[in-house]
């Protein structure tokens, strides 16, 4: 019998949205990694405000500009332009030197200029399968991709529209489920005849009211300077004594220098597959196929290539282009009870913001495979918003955006991935008020840098106003940092706020 257990109620941050008028910001380009994920998954940011921990040269020069916003929001690279198919429109959204942080001058870091940006492959005029991963799918709407000119140099510029070339396009495209999210595969072809290094501008645009499209920056290489990846070895694939039976399932992780999860596959374990050099093989040619730039299972070859060897299971070992990058197999009882779910981040009170609108978060978390949604319901059972994800061994964050205020219930639910029964994790009671009154100098995150300890007050986006604290600790109100100091919001915010 499936069950699932609900555990706490906690806080959070915004990542995937579906309200009753509009959905916002969703997705960003897998393949080829745009900045934002190349930042995240090579990890740091967590670390001393120098980014001494940043592996990445120009990831750490986007820490030091941004700090952890632009990676922590890595799908919300969004700019709303209701009248966008006006190019002009859209280039006053998305100003030169902010394309790659799609307009938002928070997450200015990901335009910086740099030598360093991490760079795929590619051959010019072949037609490629861009992977574009979906945290709310957006239909209709449809796609732009753009390429810098010959002699636009990275290192050297912020990447301006004056750079760009628009090279190919697409229509409405529909969105494909698998078994860690939806993604949109979209047959994309290079132009002929380039050579060096690139930078490769994703447009994907809504067509609705709002207008509301997403910018992603993926750095490419083309083949005249293909540069072979750099493996360090992790060890043996697949150690001996290691027995799978039918039913069970085979994990095999790889884990980022802070823990993260970069690679997860739950390979099944099947009467026909059983034998140890069979399932062995085919996770293999499974992993090396879908995650090529980031893990192969094999022996490296004097060539930079690596082969699978067939003849001797043991001698194979698991490969990885980020040595800090640490790698798992496990063999799991396939009979075992789903993992709990845990929901954090709901609160029994929300208070609208300047604009009527009030923003109901949750993260949901398990180390089991999940459909989660989100809703919110009035007092007739009516559903007023929604959000919807998949969770699969990590978390997902979930936001409602609601204009009415009242007295709601927040329903969160889960199915395991593969089946169509639902069951209620959480199911509170919430309170929407009216937008706070009374006088504030800005309303966050404007004017960040001007702020005076004991004098500055600002209107946050939970609708309360806030006030800076005395110094030396007022003079936090200035770090540009939401992820800690937003008022109402940031990990650290009562450190650098009061709340009036």
């Amino acid at each position: 019998m499936k069950k699932i257990i609900s555990l706490s109620v906690g806080a959070a941050s915004v990542m995937a949205a579906i309200t009753s008028f509009q959905v916002s910001a969703h997705g960003w380009v897998d393949y080829p990694k745009a900045r934002q994920t190349v930042c995240r998954e090579d990890d740091g940011h967590w670390g001393p405000d120098d980014g001494s921990a940043i592996p990445n040269a120009a990831c750490r020069a986007s820490f030091l500009e941004s700090g952890t916003y632009p990676v922590v929001q890595i799908n919300e690279y969004a700019a709303l332009v209701p009248d966008h198919t006006n190019m002009e429109s859209v280039k006053a959204a998305v100003p030169d030197g902010l394309i790659c942080s799609g307009g938002d001058d928070r997450k200015s870091g990901m335009s910086v200029a740099s030598a360093d940006w991490q760079r795929e492959d590619m051959k010019a005029g072949e037609t490629f399968t861009m992977r574009y991963r979906a945290t709310a799918p957006h239909n209709p709407s449809y796609w732009e991709f753009y390429l810098t000119k010959p002699g636009y140099n990275a290192a050297h510029s912020r990447l301006t529209w004056d750079d760009l070339e628009l090279f190919d396009t697409a229509g409405n495209i529909e969105y494909v489920q698998e078994s860690d999210g939806k993604y949109y595969y979209i047959d994309v072809t290079l132009p002929a005849g380039r050579t060096g290094e690139a930078t490769l501008m994703t447009r994907w645009q809504r067509e609705d009211p709002a207008g509301e499209g997403f910018y992603n920056c993926s750095d490419i290489r083309f083949d005249d300077e293909v540069t072979p990846p750099e493996w360090t070895s992790k060890g043996t694939y697949v150690k001996p004594g290691v027995v799978a039976e039918e039913g069970d399932a085979v994990w095999f992780r790889i884990f980022s220098g802070t823990g993260n999860e970069v690679v997860f596959e739950k390979f099944p374990i099947t009467a026909s597959n059983q034998d140890v050099n069979v399932w062995s093989y085919e996770l293999a040619q499974l992993i090396n196929e879908k995650y090529p730039t980031i893990t192969q299972v094999g022996l490296l070859q004097e060539s930079g290539d690596i082969v699978y060897e067939n003849a001797d299971l043991h001698i194979n070992n698991v490969y990885v282009t980020n040595a800090n990058y640490n790698y798992a197999l496990d063999v799991r009882d396939g009979t075992v009870d789903p993992a709990p779910v845990e929901v954090t981040g709901l609160q029994s009170e929300y208070t609208q913001d300047s604009e009527g609108v009030a923003h109901i978060e949750a993260t949901v978390s398990s180390e089991g495979h999940y459909d989660i949604k989100m809703e919110l319901l009035d007092q007739n059972g009516s559903q007023i918003g929604t959000a919807s994800d998949v969770v699969n061994n990590g978390q997902v964050d979930l936001l409602i955006s609601a204009n009415q205020v009242g007295e709601f219930t927040i329903n969160v639910t889960a199915a395991e991935f593969d089946s169509s029964e639902y069951n209620v994790i959480v199911s509170q009671p919430v309170t929407i008020k009216e937008a706070a009154s009374g006088d504030y100098d800005y309303v966050y995150p404007d004017g960040i840098g001007s702020y005076e300890p004991e004098k500055t007050v600002v209107l946050s986006r939970d609708g309360n106003t806030y006030k800076c604290r005395k110094e030396p600790q007022g003079n936090w109100c200035n770090i540009n940092s939401p992820i800690h100091y937003e008022p109402g919001f940031g990990s650290a915010w009562q450190d650098a706020w009061i709340k009036l």
